[in-house]
């Protein structure tokens, strides 16, 4: 249930039922609607959701957005109600970017906190109604949608947020009306505790090419994320690195989000918030997994899977008929005998071009490979669809089976072999 679980996962239905049994009760309900009771709709019915996990910027916005895009026209106010705002990891800022139809009611309750993980549907109870719904059938119901051609809603940046961080990058010694890409990486030190997802971070020195190509095309970049990640000895006039020049304030890193040409962003939270302005992004150092929908036209550059005893590189059927997909923590890649590479600096430099080049409307995927890439990807949802572990981890969507975005050519170069 914490974040920072590792080891095999209990069988989803006993988990469910033991979950239920445990805070599902009378007592723990009434606790829930005396948070949410000051903010109800006097006239309609009020939507009531609870979000566990709102000191990963990935959930704080992802999860509200969905909300936004499935039930927004129905309900004219939905109250969340999530952990303190002022928790490590969490952008408080991030609130006012939903609309005004949104209110976050903050608990410190571990009880209430621990029903946002149960897969409970949605309750009448009159004035209010409830959705209990853990996050990833959230999201699998959701993209399903998208994939299929609904609108993803959108973040909105508030005036008075932008015109506080337009003066503070102004004094920074950035030009916010001048084009300016964002990059992030994540390294292990993004927050102290978890440690399980070692697979999906970064060395910020492999950066220094792609940050280079873009200020040579004329951007300036603005880096978000960790304070301390510094790139090599050189000439990087034009570059802002935000966590260091305000290592007390994140509300910039919405603005920046929010007005960018694009981004630079590895598999992580940001990568959700540029999408949910718009934004388009190269995602480097993407892990294959099924979540992960880029519903923006945005270009992607995943690692290479290496089997560690033999030090081969395994080619996307592989990774797919091994299950490789679903598997979302280190020790089980170890389990598996599998490591994730990280981008090299010529890779994610060539990737970096090919964005620049899709942005500027003079560089085009290359459709064959991805045709084969997504025709693979479909096989493999078409596979697992119907079967029950799938389904009741409701895993049982593949991002990539459906062609929303494309696979940059250095990714498919950086792996020969990948599509055999």
């Amino acid at each position: 249930m914490s974040d920072q679980q590792s080891g095999p996962r209990p069988d989803a239905e006993a988990f469910e039922r033991d979950m239920r049994a445990r805070f599902v009760t009378r007592e723990n309900l009434a606790k829930l609607f005396g948070l949410a009771a000051p903010h109800l709709d006097p006239h309609n019915p009020t939507l009531l959701y609870i979000l566990t996990q709102s000191d990963r910027i990935g959930h704080l916005t992802v999860e509200p957005l969905i909300l936004k895009t499935l039930y927004g026209d129905r309900y004219r106010r939905i109250v969340i109600v999530t952990g303190r705002m002022d928790r490590p990891g969490t952008n408080p800022w991030l609130r006012d970017c939903f609309g005004d139809r949104f209110v976050f009611v903050e608990t410190d309750d571990p009880v209430i906190l621990a029903m946002g993980y149960v897969d409970g549907g949605m309750a009448d109870l009159q004035r209010v109604h409830l959705l209990l719904q853990s996050p990833r059938m959230l999201m699998s119901q959701c993209w399903r949608r998208v994939a299929a051609g609904m609108p993803m809603a959108r973040l909105t940046l508030p005036d008075r947020l932008a015109e506080r961080s337009d003066e503070t990058l102004r004094n920074l010694g950035m030009d916010p009306e001048a084009p300016f890409a964002v990059f992030h990486m994540r390294t292990m030190q993004y927050l102290p505790g978890h440690s399980h997802h070692g697979y999906r971070t970064v060395s910020v020195e492999h950066y220094a090419a792609s940050v280079r190509a873009v200020l040579d095309a004329g951007y300036q970049v603005v880096r978000i994320g960790e304070p301390g990640l510094r790139l090599p000895e050189g000439d990087w006039n034009g570059y802002l690195s935000l966590p260091d020049a305000l290592p007390d304030d994140r509300s910039a890193d919405l603005f920046v989000m929010a007005r960018c040409a694009f981004g630079v962003l590895q598999n992580s939270g940001p990568m959700v918030v540029i999408a949910g302005y718009g934004r388009r992004t190269l995602r480097t150092n993407l892990p294959i997994e099924h979540m992960t929908l880029a519903y923006n036209d945005d270009l992607m550059l995943f690692k290479p899977y290496r089997e560690i005893a033999t030090g081969r590189l395994l080619p996307y059927r592989e990774i797919l008929d091994r299950r490789l997909a679903s598997v979302l923590r280190d020790a089980e890649f170890a389990e598996h005998g599998v490591e994730l590479v990280e981008n090299t600096p010529d890779t994610l430099a060539a990737a970096t071009r090919e964005m620049l080049g899709s942005i500027a409307g003079t560089w085009q995927p290359d459709r064959a490979r991805n045709d084969r890439f997504f025709a693979l990807g479909a096989a493999y949802e078409a596979a697992i669809r119907d079967d029950p572990w799938f389904r009741k981890e409701h895993m049982d969507f593949y991002a990539y089976a459906h062609p929303l975005g494309s696979v940059t050519n250095a990714s498919f170069d950086a792996a020969p072999g990948f599509l055999d």
